[in-house]
């Protein structure tokens, strides 16, 4: 396999910088999704590098969020397309691969997508971020067809997780010698404590009464979440059962995704505290880790799994899927469990509840884990990845 692990290079002030154009959809700020959390990450690092020249391009900008966020980069040279990002990205695909980036970002060493797109250029090297292979793969062959398009017109592909690196390979070999290893990571105030202030009103908005602990789940509410499995199995828990001890969903989803997990909810019975809050972010999120008993993640597939670093620095335990990428993520730390099992959900959080000793031992080794996968170490991995692939060559393409 090819994985670059590379330590990070940084450019001396007298080097010319590194010219990058940065380009997302603005409008998926309305979902904090882990693509998007790894998107403004990456934005915000590469925004105040002096090594590094940025431009940011994004499709028409709808939602209030993507545009509040938009405003926000005050002095960063942007451009915003005539067309929505979505329907960019069409016309890319399906028309014609043109006009070239830099006609919106200007000249540029690389053009940077910190997600899937298909993006054409005219001289500058393209570097893509791979999130999630297996399940793009499993969404079939036009998926399979896209993800081809894109890894194979790519100069660089920064991948999240060995795991995914493995996946990609398999299903891509073409791939080889181009993979570069950038994991996610989590915000720096997670790293903190939260204020006995910011912990004080945590109950309250979430909807729990006062002294009730809980256990939490941050999680879109995708089938792959596994959410409606976490319910049940959590329901067979007595204290649950009884209200003693809640749950709680952090995220949102479609209508039918809502009124699945609203039935799984209603059938645990009339004392069971389940609570859908929607998302937190920042600081509020902060909170309601800290208050928490633990992370549960029974993913059926993921990539990388953000929440559980977010978790793990603020030092509560995580029972984690023993699948996929969580337990690269969460190694020794996690406590582990076949996630398509109701029994092995219920079992390891029963084991998690009654073992306090070891709790505290694995949420104090969590927070030294934690701390390999901090957004700027990532940020760092990312310019360095660039700067090693970029050996000078351009691109001949129409202008």
């Amino acid at each position: 396999m090819a994985l670059n692990t590379a330590p990070a290079v940084s450019r001396s002030p007298s080097d010319t910088p590194l010219r990058v154009a940065w380009v997302y959809d603005m409008d998926a700020c309305r979902t904090p999704t882990g693509v998007t959390r790894h998107a403004l990450a990456q934005l915000e690092r590469l925004a105040r590098r002096p090594d590094v020249s940025l431009s940011v391009v994004s499709g028409r900008i709808n939602e209030p969020d993507g545009l509040a966020y938009w405003e926000g980069l005050d002095a960063t040279p942007r451009r915003e397309l005539p067309l929505s990002t979505r329907n960019a990205l069409r016309w890319w695909r399906d028309v014609r691969p043109w006009p070239p980036m830099e006609w919106w970002s200007g000249p540029a060493d690389w053009v940077y997508s910190p997600a899937e797109f298909y993006l054409p250029t005219r001289r500058a090297q393209r570097a893509v971020t791979s999130h999630d292979v297996l399940q793009n793969l499993q969404a079939g062959e036009r998926a399979r067809a896209r993800l081809g398009r894109v890894f194979g017109e790519a100069d660089l592909i920064l991948s999240v997780s060995r795991f995914n690196t493995e996946r990609l390979l398999e299903a891509f070999p073409g791939c080889e010698g181009r993979v570069a290893y950038v994991p996610n990571g989590a915000e720096d105030l997670y790293f903190e404590p939260a204020t006995e202030r910011e912990r004080a009103s945590v109950r309250a908005d979430l909807g729990l009464p006062p002294t009730v602990p809980y256990l939490l789940s941050v999680a879109n509410f995708q089938p792959r979440k596994n959410l409606e499995r976490l319910v049940r199995a959590a329901a067979r828990l007595p204290e649950v059962a009884a209200g003693e001890l809640g749950l709680v969903l952090l995220g949102t989803g479609s209508d039918v995704e809502a009124d699945r997990l609203r039935s799984a909810i209603a059938a645990a019975g009339p004392r069971a505290l389940v609570r859908l809050p929607g998302y937190r972010q920042g600081k509020a999120l902060r909170a309601v880790y800290a208050e928490a008993t633990a992370l549960v993640f029974p993913s059926l597939c993921e990539s990388f799994g953000i929440p559980a670093v977010e978790a793990m620095a603020q030092g509560i335990p995580v029972a984690l899927a023993d699948s996929t990428a969580l337990p690269e993520i969460g190694g020794e730390a996690g406590w582990y469990l076949e996630p398509e099992s109701d029994e092995s959900l219920t079992a390891t959080l029963r084991a998690l509840l009654d073992q306090s000793s070891e709790r505290a031992r694995r949420a104090a080794l969590g927070r030294t884990i934690a701390e390999g996968f901090r957004w700027q170490a990532a940020n760092d991995r990312l310019v360095a990845a660039l700067l090693s692939a970029g050996s000078g060559a351009s691109r001949s393409g129409t202008s």
